[in-house]
């Protein structure tokens, strides 16, 4: 057992540390290729990656894929379709940190998920960190930091929230494919079925871009959403559920917005302002206090 949970948390402790990445890097890239295109290009990185890594394997996906598409269909289009079109035109709004943020909502989302779908019932202590996690959002789209936010955060933040939404429903629906098929298996077909539903979209994003005009920091932000955070952040997570149940997944991927925000702030000067501290304490709280 003691293995076992070392094994889990070094595993999510990698995912976090990608993920961190993913905000800092991810909004290079989100500021300076349109989100359709960005999540077209982004996904098809990481479905060549991941059926290179299924041919090294030898894994079998076509017979798996005629059997359970319409589970795979819907598990990629939450969680490539809906999330990315959400996260990455979200991300061009907002700031790293506070997306980040918002994503430690990821552990009431999927209780609030499990309730509705009559697999758990919280209890009053359930129920009053989930209202400790909102009140923390409503800090945060209070809290006004003159020019270190940008003119349409809360548009861009409540982008991010329908993100949170699309991947909590992803991880809750996807752990029985995980048990069934396997991590590496299960996350290969899901990622593609969900760019073979993106795909029509995202090629209406290729005409807007404009390739001579894109900073090289953000074709190394496209690189890294393609490589490290739709590939080795992606198996990290599946691979996390097929030892815990979402819920214990999720509420390990609480110290992303403490990552981010010491990120932002080393590599961008990113002032950590009185009301991200105090909407971060309320949220990490209120999602810890659904845990217990």
């Amino acid at each position: 057992m003691g293995q076992r949970n070392l094994r889990f948390a070094v595993v999510m402790g990698l995912h976090t540390f990608i993920s961190a990445g993913t905000f800092l890097l991810g909004k290079a890239a989100a500021d300076a290729i349109p989100t359709l295109a960005l999540g077209l290009l982004r996904f098809l990185i990481a479905g060549t990656g991941f059926l290179l890594l299924a041919r090294i394997r030898g894994l079998e996906l076509w017979p798996v894929a005629k059997t359970e598409w319409r589970a795979y269909l819907w598990v990629g289009f939450l969680g490539v379709a809906v999330n990315q079109i959400a996260f990455l035109g979200g991300l061009a709004f907002t700031l790293p940190s506070h997306a980040a943020l918002l994503y430690a909502l990821t552990p009431t989302f999927v209780l609030l998920l499990a309730w509705a779908r009559g697999q758990e019932r919280p209890g009053p202590r359930k129920l009053s960190g989930l209202a400790l996690a909102f009140s923390g959002v409503l800090v945060l789209f209070s809290g006004k930091a003159g020019e270190a936010l940008p003119p349409h955060w809360i548009l861009g933040d409540l982008m991010v929230l329908v993100a949170v939404a699309a991947w909590a429903g992803y991880t809750v629906l996807s752990r029985p494919l995980v048990q069934k098929h396997g991590a590496q298996r299960a996350t290969t077909l899901s990622i593609l079925f969900g760019l073979a539903v993106f795909a029509p979209m995202g090629l209406l994003g290729l005409p807007k871009l404009m390739i001579a005009s894109v900073p090289p920091m953000a074709w190394v932000g496209l690189v890294y959403l393609g490589v490290m955070t739709s590939v080795a952040s992606y198996l990290l997570w599946f691979h996390a559920l097929s030892m815990r149940e979402p819920s214990r997944v999720a509420i390990a991927t609480n110290g992303q917005p403490v990552a981010t925000a010491l990120l932002a702030w080393i590599f961008y000067g990113q002032a950590v302002t009185p009301a991200f501290a105090v909407g971060a304490a309320l949220v990490l709280g209120g999602v810890v206090l659904t845990q217990l």
